[in-house]
């Protein structure tokens, strides 16, 4: 939950919006952002999908096994420097 609350934090931020200006856009009290960002209640799902897509995020389940390779996709299309993670095979002559 902590990488969840993190990250809405940072996409805030880099959207430039204050607690009071997400707030607005989201229907709630400045202290209710605030407490979601210090985790300190729980946030409703329909309330993540309404942040995240104000952010220009989006909330998604992945299965577990996949984790890795979806981070691995993320941080190459953010510049991240990597081997291909699939190659098709060499067609043989």
């Amino acid at each position: 939950m902590e990488d969840l609350i993190e990250e809405l934090l940072k996409a805030r931020k880099e959207k430039g919006f204050t607690q009071s200006e997400l707030a607005k856009l989201v229907g709630l009290p400045q202290g209710h952002i605030s407490s979601i960002e210090q985790g300190k209640i729980d946030i409703r799902i329909s309330t993540l999908v309404q942040i995240a897509r104000i952010l220009d995020h989006e909330v998604m389940l992945i299965p577990r096994q996949f984790n890795s390779l979806v981070k691995a996709i993320i941080e190459e299309k953010e510049g991240v420097e990597s081997e291909p993670l699939w190659q098709p095979d060499k067609e043989e002559d």
